[in-house]
């Protein structure tokens, strides 16, 4: 298992060279945040807009506290996972949601050592950005999520200094597509595995996988791992269960063709039967003599000019006269 490298004030160089090594070799990286909570709570009912402004809102409003992310390949091995501390975050200044800072707390954050030796939001995603979209690598790298609207929220916003984020949910996915690309949301490819549900958690997820965690629950470095194994087997099962139906839609392909042929050759072996049959069943002709006309009788008259014949009728017997 892969272990988690923190990312603090004291060891960004060295570690960000690591970073930059492992893209090398990867075309895959799960991201998770902590953040201080939703200032402005949504329903389980409301719409799609409603669920973006509310996101947009909290997120405009309110600074990351950590960011996860793991670097794997399409075959799952994970190259490397690291948890960036960000300093900008004051729990005594900054707007919050106090339950999910104490919830934060509890699960093993430490917020003074972050604020003291954490690294700047900016400071980061400058060089972190220019790493992920090297125009002279030319890799594309594909970003996975679990139930990731907020991480990516986050994460466009600080590649854009910390501008605000598009008016509408339409924006938003347009900018997405632009900055990051291709994504993937493991929650929502769940709901479309057999035994899997949209509506289990990660860990619930990975339980039913058979996924050991590496790390502390509801730290951004152990959520993104975690996040990359579980996707890294939902996907690899997708590939064989696809495989498995390609190879059985080509031999239901070759079954009809073989069919087909044999078809084909019946059907010639029946026209070429009925043929000999006809011809046996065909009555002989018979080419006998043929009798000839009966003869015409003609007279002779003399003429002017010489003769010339008439024909003239048989006689009748005498009986036939009578």
């Amino acid at each position: 298992m892969t272990t988690i490298r923190e990312i603090w004030s004291w060891n960004k160089t060295e570690e960000m060279n690591l970073v930059r090594e492992s893209l090398r070799s990867c075309n895959y990286i799960s991201v998770d945040t902590e953040f201080p909570g939703c200032l402005k709570e949504t329903v389980m009912e409301a719409s799609e807009e409603t669920r973006y402004q509310n996101l947009r809102f909290n997120v405009d409003k309110t600074k990351p506290i950590q960011l996860g992310f793991s670097l794997f390949d399409s075959e799952g091995a994970i190259s490397g996972t690291w948890e960036v501390n960000f300093s900008d975050f004051d729990e005594t200044e900054d707007l919050c949601n106090e339950k999910s800072i104490a919830f934060l707390k509890r699960n093993g954050l430490d917020f003074k050592r972050i604020r003291e030796e954490g690294v700047g939001i900016k400071d980061f995603f400058t060089e972190f950005t220019r790493m992920v979209k090297d125009e002279e690598d030319k890799k594309i790298i594909n970003w996975v999520t679990f139930d990731g609207s907020y991480d990516l929220g986050y994460i466009i916003q600080s590649m854009t200094g910390r501008e605000r984020l598009p008016d509408t949910s339409l924006g938003f996915n347009d900018t997405v597509q632009k900055l990051l690309g291709l994504t993937f949301d493991v929650k929502k490819l769940a709901g479309q595995c057999k035994g899997l549900n949209s509506r289990f958690g990660l860990q619930r997820l990975a339980d039913e996988l058979g996924i050991r965690r590496v790390g502390e629950a509801h730290h951004a470095g152990s959520d993104s791992q975690l996040t990359a194994r579980v996707f890294a087997n939902i996907n690899l099962t997708f590939s064989r269960d696809l495989k498995r139906k390609r190879e059985h839609e080509r031999e239901i392909v070759m079954i009809r063709r073989e069919h087909d042929r044999l078809q084909q050759h019946l059907f010639m072996q029946q026209v070429m039967e009925q043929e000999i049959l006809m011809r046996r069943c065909v009555p002989r002709r018979c080419y006998g003599p043929v009798h000839p006309p009966r003869p015409i009788m003609y007279a002779h008259y003399p003429s002017p000019r010489g003769y010339f014949v008439v024909p003239v009728a048989p006689r009748l017997s005498r009986n036939a006269q009578q």
